[in-house]
Formats: structure tokens, C-alpha cells, sequence
């Protein structure tokens, strides 16, 4: 019964932490392109300025205006990754760390098992021995080593099951903060720009066309 238990959790913590890896992994992709992305935002602004000081006046200040927007996005993805990192990514490895920590308990059950298996088989082969080919206490040697054994198994596996229901309750508890940690970082990322696109959206409307285009 213990052998099943064991067999399943190997599984279900082997699938775990694969998909726990690939999730850290696809993240700290988009966390990278965001970073990147950031690097290259300068370049827009500088142009987005350049070109906003040869145009009429309110047409250059909604392009002004463009350009603050892309200064403000560049300033909040740099603080939208440092948080990511700090308050996602970091988590991720706190539980893939949690993990591994759980399948070396897991290993030592698993060895304990063993050990049970083959005290077994060790008393099971003495007693099927002739008695005149018996050592001297050999039945009863063998005894105490299978209960030792079943002992060991017995505790191994009320910690592994005890250490396994702690994990669970630390992954769920730690998937819920690094989805309200996500959904934070994304809903002040984009209010700010929303806020400042609006701005934009103001200065676009207030462009002066048939008086700025008159020569």
C-alpha cells in the first residue's frame, strides 16, 4: 500500500517540478523581452523629441507628450521587472527549492521501504532453512531486524506524508501571493501608462490643424 503511495507521489512530484521549471523558465523569457524592450526605448524617445522640435507648436507638444509616455513606460518596466524578479520569480525558486527538499524525504521513505522488503525476504529465507543448518539465534536475529525495519518504514512514511501535506499547503499558499503579487505588478504598470496614453490622447485632440497649417 505504502509502495503505491510512494510510486504516485514520485509522479506527481517529478511532474511538479517540470512544470514548475518551465513555468520559471517561459517567465524570466517575458521578463527578459521586457528588459530588452526597455534598452530601446531611449531611441524612440530621442526620436519622438527630435522630431516634436521641428513642428508647429501643438503639434510638437503632442509629440512631446508621446515622448514623456515612452519615458514613463521605460521608467515603470524597469520597476515592473525589478518587482517580477523579486516577487514571482523568487517565489518560483522558493518552491521548486521546497520540492526538492520533499523528494529527498521522499528518497529516504522510499530506501526504508527497501530495507523492509528485504528483512522480509532475509526472515522468510532463514525460516524455510533445516533447523540443523540454523545458527545459533539466527531466527530471532532476523526477527528483530524486520521489526527495526517495519519501524523505520512505519515513521518514514508518517513524515513523508506529513511533509508532503506542509508542501501543499506552502505551494497554494504561495501560488495565491505570486498571482495577487502578478496581477499588482501589472495593474500599477498599466495604470500609469494608461494614465499618461490619456494625456497624449488630449494633446492629440487640442493639435491646432487649420491654423498650423497656413503658411
Amino acid at each position: 500500500m505504502f509502495k503505491k503511495f510512494m510510486d504516485n507521489l514520485t509522479n506527481a512530484l517529478g511532474i511538479t517540478s517540470n512544470k514548475i521549471s518551465e513555468l520559471i523558465k517561459g517567465s524570466n523569457q517575458y521578463i527578459n523581452s521586457v528588459e530588452n524592450v526597455t534598452k530601446e526605448i531611449k531611441k524612440t524617445v530621442a526620436a519622438l523629441k527630435g522630431y516634436a522640435e521641428t513642428e508647429t507648436p501643438s503639434l510638437g507638444k503632442a509629440v512631446g507628450s508621446l515622448a514623456s509616455t515612452f519615458e514613463i513606460i521605460e521608467k515603470e518596466n524597469t520597476e515592473k521587472v525589478k518587482r517580477l524578479r523579486e516577487e514571482y520569480i523568487a517565489p518560483l525558486n522558493d518552491l521548486l527549492i521546497g520540492l526538492q527538499k520533499l523528494q529527498t524525504e521522499q528518497d529516504e521513505a522510499q530506501k526504508a521501504t527497501r530495507e523492509l522488503e528485504k528483512a522480509e525476504k532475509h526472515l522468510s529465507k532463514i525460516q524455510s532453512k533445516p533447523k540443523e543448518k540454523l545458527k545459533p539465534n539466527e531466527i530471532q536475529t532476523a526477527e528483530t531486524e524486520l521489526k527495526a525495519a517495519k519501524n523505520k518504514a512505519a515513521k518514514e512514511e508518517g513524515d513523508v506524508k506529513v511533509a508532503t501535506e506542509d508542501f501543499n499547503k506552502v505551494k497554494l499558499e504561495g501560488m495565491q501571493t505570486i498571482l495577487k503579487n502578478m496581477v499588482d505588478i501589472e495593474t500599477v504598470f498599466h495604470k500609469k501608462i494608461l494614465d499618461s496614453v490619456a494625456t497624449v490622447k488630449v494633446k492629440a485632440d487640442a493639435i491646432n490643424v487649420e491654423e498650423e497649417s497656413k503658411i
